[in-house]
């Protein structure tokens, strides 16, 4: 912080908590979306707004003094932001586009049109490059469901992760670029399919399911017409329902004859899809999907990617819920990689399963809660299972702001 003569007191924007009065913004990039000058901050919402428009702005102090009381603060060691929180915006913003614009792809091969390959590329290549800058962050977002847009976010998540699983296969850029596309490209096919199957809400009848399959082919096709697409995504599409036993679909293919591309989004696509809610079945929680995985390994799955999954995200990832030992419950917002059993969590409920004002818990470093007791994690749960609405959290700026942490 730092203060001027006139009683202004200029603060980074991450400083900026409920309850103080916004006097003026510094070198807004754009626009400022509230009607006066003068902002009282009364919710995260309106703090997540001033980030997204400048990185500094000015307290009025004597004004907020006298009509607002004391400036809130609190001990800046006390306060601590996730790694990613300063970045956290712009890394959404990237995973919102890229969103939105397979949604449109998909529209357009629904309906008859052509879309555009280069603008896809550029949305991967921008993909890729928040996913090695902040690839907790990247996880995070792909936890943020939604049933209604289904094949749209599935596709994308199965995108960030694949790009998440070659980051830790050590591939290139390039080949990230490459993977990234594909994942992103993989499930075009079903735009084919009727939607009175696509979206039928109970079991598929033989001579649906025998539809349905046909996406694969559909998907072939649809990225063999597009100019200049990467020709390792007509693989993907055709093949990613193959397994490495020769049991899949459409042709029955062997591990031999899958191409590794193939073999990685088809393990990322399995999860993600077990994991998710569709229209015909709840998805299940996250270590479940793994003991599916693993039980697949060799027949299915190849044993060595499904390994290296495991490490890429973790036994607890980001967006899961985790009921401690004590019965408080949090949302689990960092990777603790020297100890993967031990993550930061953002607590949200008391033992009671009452809400609380949020706090930082890191495992790593609190061992015992406030009864003495030593912390641990009873068990992983999935947030829309307990009506928490990790999307709302996005909206309000909790991954992007600052908490005490439990000591």
């Amino acid at each position: 912080m730092s203060s001027k003569d006139d009683g202004e007191l200029r603060i980074h924007v991450y400083e900026l908590r409920v309850g103080m009065c916004v006097c003026r913004l510094e070198e807004p990039r754009k626009e400022s979306p509230f009607m006066f000058d003068r902002i009282v901050i009364e919710s995260p919402a309106d703090i997540k707004l001033i980030q997204d428009i400048c990185d500094y702005v000015y307290i009025d102090v004597k004004w907020q003094k006298s009509s607002a009381g004391a400036i809130p603060t609190r001990n800046s060691d006390s306060l601590k932001h996730l790694s990613f929180a300063r970045s956290f915006n712009q890394t959404a913003n990237t995973f919102n586009r890229t969103g939105s614009l397979i949604k449109t792809v998909l529209d357009d091969i629904r309906f008859g049109n052509q879309f555009s390959v280069s603008a896809v590329k550029q949305a991967v290549a921008e993909t890729v490059d928040q996913v090695l800058e902040n690839p907790d962050a990247m996880l995070l977002l792909t936890q943020l469901k939604d049933q209604d847009q289904y094949t749209a976010q599935h596709s994308m998540n199965v995108c960030v992760l694949s790009i998440l699983l070659g980051r830790e296969l050590k591939l290139s850029v390039q080949e990230l670029n490459k993977l990234g596309f594909c994942g992103l490209m993989h499930d075009v096919g079903k735009m084919r399919v009727p939607l009175e199957i696509l979206n039928k809400p109970g079991r598929l009848e033989d001579d649906e399911m025998a539809i349905m399959r046909q996406h694969t082919l559909h998907g072939r096709n649809v990225l063999m017409s597009a100019r200049n697409a990467y020709p390792g995504a007509v693989d993907v599409a055709y093949a990613h329902h193959e397994h490495l036993a020769g049991t899949g679909y459409p042709r029955g293919l062997g591990k031999e004859a899958l191409s590794l591309f193939t073999r990685l989004v088809t393990v990322v696509d399995t999860y993600d899809a077990i994991t998710s809610d569709r229209v015909y079945q709840k998805g299940k929680p996250h270590l479940e999907a793994l003991g599916i995985l693993v039980k697949g390994m060799n027949q299915h799955y190849e044993a060595n990617f499904v390994t290296q999954f495991i490490n890429c995200i973790g036994f607890y990832p980001q967006g899961n819920l985790a009921e401690l030992s004590n019965g408080e419950v949090g949302v689990i917002v960092e990777q603790n990689r020297a100890d993967r059993l031990k993550p930061k969590i953002l607590l949200i409920q008391d033992e009671n399963k009452q809400p609380i004002a949020e706090h930082i818990l890191d495992l790593a470093v609190t061992a015992t809660d406030k009864n003495g007791k030593r912390y641990g994690i009873k068990q992983i749960m999935r947030p829309q299972d307990y009506g928490i609405d990790l999307n709302q959290y996005c909206r309000d700026g909790k991954f992007s702001q600052a908490y005490p942490e439990v000591s």
